[in-house]
């Protein structure tokens, strides 16, 4: 095994083992180039078994993360203590979360997911949301184009989210032009004839999942996002796949999911913090003058 830096990654090897393995888009090339400070993956000789490993660089310390708009990385295939010890003695800051418990961590995290259609319950929330939609003559259509709904993801990002800047923008929208131009991108576009919002998807053979979504106030207050996220969920139910909620720490958004039928999967959360002393400290006090 050995980390390859993305400027000498074979995407196309990389990529065809991602998709081969089934494994999640958050490994894709074209999404941890859209995403991603910097990413290497670790790998053997023939790309039969990797991860994928984004990562930030502050005061010359590499530091492993997760990126704005992405949830865990997975590892495929099968891997030994002698590859976990490669990482953990190149990165002396880790802050990874991973699909399968690959670090023996204890820290576990929740995202959302549908699988059970059948039996998938809506709450009272949802339900109310969902008949003011109508009453409300909101309408949703399906499309591959993002432009119609990204000034709305827009204007909910910068008023609502601390630290999304100009620069984070860019990659959403680098984002959905990658997915775009591989053909995974579905959007469902929810209208009152006055405003428009709606959500964007990434759809291959086996799951939906939800990428990032907004609607102007009026148009939220009447419903517009339970169902543009009802019309996915549908849609994942009539083309036999799963649906992912795309995952968030924030209870209110766990709830909201929860309230369509989304059911709690857990993931991984890995710490380690082996850098020097004096980084430490800095990062340290860097983080109480945020607070």
């Amino acid at each position: 095994m050995k980390f390859i830096e993305r400027e000498n990654i074979n995407a196309e090897k990389w990529d065809a083992l991602v998709q081969n393995e089934d494994a999640s888009f958050f490994s894709y090339s074209w999404y941890l180039d859209a995403v991603a400070e910097h990413w290497c993956i670790l790998v053997d000789e023939d790309y039969s078994k990797g991860i994928a490993l984004p990562y930030t660089k502050r005061m010359g310390v590499e530091i492993l993360y997760v990126p704005i708009f992405s949830r865990s990385m997975q590892a495929i295939g099968e891997f030994l203590k002698s590859d976990l010890d490669l990482i953990q003695n190149r990165f002396k800051v880790i802050e990874l979360a991973t699909t399968s418990n690959v670090f023996g961590t204890e820290l576990k995290r929740v995202h959302q997911v549908v699988t059970d259609f059948e039996n998938r319950k809506l709450s009272s929330q949802a339900k109310r949301s969902l008949k003011k939609a109508t009453n409300s003559n909101i309408s949703v259509t399906h499309n591959t184009s993002y432009e119609a709904i990204f000034l709305a993801i827009e204007e909910e990002l910068q008023d609502k989210f601390k630290g999304v800047d100009a620069e984070r923008i860019a990659r959403l929208k680098q984002l959905f032009q990658s997915a775009e131009k591989n053909g995974v991108l579905k959007v469902f576009e929810v209208s009152d004839g006055k405003e428009t919002g709606g959500i964007a998807c990434l759809v291959n053979d086996s799951e939906v999942l939800y990428l990032k979504g907004a609607c102007p106030e009026n148009l939220k207050k009447n419903g517009g996002m339970y169902l543009a996220l009802q019309s996915a969920i549908e849609f994942a139910q009539e083309q036999h796949l799963k649906f992912d909620f795309g995952g968030s720490n924030v209870e209110g958004v766990q709830r909201f999911n929860k309230n369509l039928g989304g059911v709690d999967h857990h993931y991984f959360y890995h710490e380690l913090n082996t850098a020097p002393f004096w980084f430490q400290w800095a990062r340290k006090l860097k983080n109480q003058r945020n607070r």
